[in-house]
């Protein structure tokens, strides 16, 4: 299963130089746990509500969030395989793994949940050809 098929294309971003408030008012309004921090059309780190809750706590809201978001961030080309995907997301013990093109530019988002649900619906499908 190519990874375009389960990555989420609209994935919300910030640019590194905003503010945490910007990036967590922006988190609320689309209902997401974390957002991608980007530099240009290049994903450079993700700020999620533990970083905020972590390392934001004391600091003034208006720092931008290139100063408390998980620099060290974990990306997977579009074309990789569903195997590469697990290991990695195995091997670096993170919920969410950003989908570049091989130039490094933004394609999508792919959340532990996200694989959760293909996984679960392919267990439905071979339960139901078993039982046919």
């Amino acid at each position: 299963m190519p990874l375009k098929d389960i990555m989420i294309r609209k994935v919300v971003t910030v640019d590194i130089e905003d503010s945490v408030e910007y990036a967590v008012k922006k988190m609320e309004e689309k209902n997401v746990g974390s957002v991608v921090v980007t530099d240009g059309d290049r994903p450079v780190g993700i700020l999620t509500d533990r970083d905020v809750a972590i390392r934001g706590l004391g600091k003034s809201p208006e720092i931008p969030v290139k100063l408390i978001m998980s620099p060290d961030l974990i990306t997977i080309t579009s074309d990789s395989d569903f195997f590469t995907l697990t290991k990695k997301f195995r091997d670096y013990g993170v919920r969410r793994i950003v989908v570049t093109d091989k130039k490094g530019k933004l394609e999508g988002i792919i959340s532990i949940d996200d694989v959760l649900e293909v996984l679960v619906t392919e267990f439905a499908n071979l339960v139901g050809a078993i039982r046919s």
